[in-house]
């Protein structure tokens, strides 16, 4: 658990919102953010505006989240990191352990589940 504030915006747009079992982020990230006191979790539309979005785009059904370091007073503190797509058990598992770890330190993540950083 961690003691450092943070918000999670988490996308429920269409490809984000999964229909697989274990993979509804919204139980697993409201779990992690009850575990934490300064913790938000906020349900929004698409927070990327990727073109997987679009109406008939294809895409990979993975969510995107957003995490906000910030103080305790919801003022932001660092950049904003965006994370996704989760696209598995194991990707679910490691976002939670991240959050609920509380550094908070983008490089801590698999670099697949960092938006727009490729694996080395």
């Amino acid at each position: 658990m961690t003691e450092r504030p943070f918000t999670v915006a988490l996308c429920q747009a269409g490809p984000c919102r999964s229909s697989e079992p274990g993979l509804d982020m919204v139980p697993r990230l409201a779990a992690a953010v009850r575990r934490c006191p300064h913790g938000v979790l906020l349900r929004t539309g698409c927070l990327l505006r990727t073109p997987r979005c679009r109406p008939g785009a294809a895409h990979d059904n993975g969510c995107h989240l957003i995490v906000q370091p910030c103080d305790i007073d919801r003022s932001p503190r660092g950049a904003a990191i965006p994370i996704g797509p989760i696209l598995s058990q194991a990707d679910a598992e490691a976002v939670e352990t991240w959050l609920t770890d509380g550094d908070l330190d983008a490089d801590r993540l698999d670099p697949r589940l960092r938006v727009g950083r490729q694996p080395a």
